[in-house]
């Protein structure tokens, strides 16, 4: 059995634990990373393209950790001489806006409410009824994805931190002076571990004693192409549904917690009766997208109860947010949590 050793052992690297590495990379402590697949997989929840980046919720605490997160992103950008986000503006239609309008202002965000008469001239690239109301939100966007895993993996990896990839840890286990990991033929020993493991991390974490009430989902999402790159676009509703441009793709559209329950080691299907929804809602939104998909595919939400993140620490174990299927966009405001959490 190798033994590998360092400060701090963080399990999965999608884009939270590529994150969280990249953060720590600072601090001066040594980190493993240990990763099933190879980082990028499409096995779990970070591959594509692209995210919705928005500001838009009716919850003041996640318009302000949204507002954090665009900072950090763009001095990420900065720091990186990389693209991660490109700004496009948003729109909001359907249930709740009203409060996100309200939860926008009170955070100081712009926004503005539109009548659907109004849209046609302005953006083109969406269709409303002219009596509907939909909520404009400028600073909204996309996140790259692909883009902004691989560089955050980069930058840690130049600073130092070790990723071990095509390694499964298959249990933790508390030591007198931290936590190991245990893999195949290999033990992972740090004074923390931090579980970024997605759909994975539930089971993990219950062998060192850890609950976490999650139900990983299979959700589908569906790519057209379309005339003219549009503005992102979330109708509230059960379930709600969104649209964003998908770089290499077109538009990008998905239902938001529509798919069944999944065991994450099975491989995925699509659903072809949510991506009949999702087209014949493209084809209602959009009148320069082509209604028929030219692709779809699946990825997994690990959702809470209550769809909020879960970011705590249990001794020498740190759980890293399961994040309901909104969480990519914070992503280094939640990295920089995990490090704070682990350090701290």
């Amino acid at each position: 059995m190798k033994v590998f050793e360092s400060d701090v052992v963080i399990v999965g690297a999608g884009i939270m634990g590529a994150a969280t590495a990249r953060t720590l990379s600072r601090s001066g402590l040594t980190v493993n990373v240990v990763e099933q697949f190879e980082p990028g997989h499409t096995n779990g929840s970070s591959h594509g393209t692209s995210r919705i980046f928005r500001l838009s919720y009716p919850d003041t605490l996640y318009v302000s950790m949204a507002q954090e997160a665009l900072s950090l992103w763009r001095a990420a950008g900065e720091e990186t001489g990389e693209s991660l986000v490109v700004t496009t503006g948003g729109f909001d239609a359907g249930e709740q806006i009203e409060a996100n309008a309200d939860a926008l202002g009170q955070c100081g965000a712009s926004f503005e409410m539109v009548k659907g008469a109004d849209v046609g001239d302005r953006w083109p690239q969406i269709r409303l009824a002219p009596d509907e109301t939909a909520l404009w939100q400028p600073d909204a966007g996309v996140t790259l994805a692909d883009r902004a895993l691989e560089v955050f993996l980069r930058v840690a990896m130049h600073a130092g931190v070790r990723l071990h990839s095509n390694t499964r840890v298959e249990s933790l286990e508390l030591s007198e002076d931290g936590v190991e990991a245990h893999a195949k033929e290999k033990t992972f020993h740090g004074g923390v571990a931090i579980v970024t493991s997605g759909g994975w991390s539930a089971p993990l974490l219950a062998t060192a004693g850890v609950t976490l009430d999650v139900k990983p989902t299979r959700e589908t999402v569906s790519y057209f192409a379309i005339q003219e790159s549009p503005p992102t676009f979330v109708e509230w509703s059960n379930p709600s549904i969104y649209a964003l441009p998908a770089p290499g793709f077109g538009l990008k559209a998905g239902e938001h917690i529509a798919g069944p329950t999944t065991d994450p080691d099975r491989p995925g299907e699509v659903n072809l009766e949510s991506v009949e929804r999702i087209s014949a809602w493209v084809a209602d939104r959009f009148p320069g997208a082509d209604p028929t998909p030219a692709s779809a595919e699946t990825c997994i939400y690990t959702n809470t109860p209550d769809e909020h993140f879960v970011l705590e620490r249990h001794g020498p174990i740190v759980v890293g947010s399961p994040c309901s299927g909104h969480g990519f966009k914070f992503a280094p405001l939640i990295g920089k949590r995990l490090a704070e959490l682990a350090i701290g």
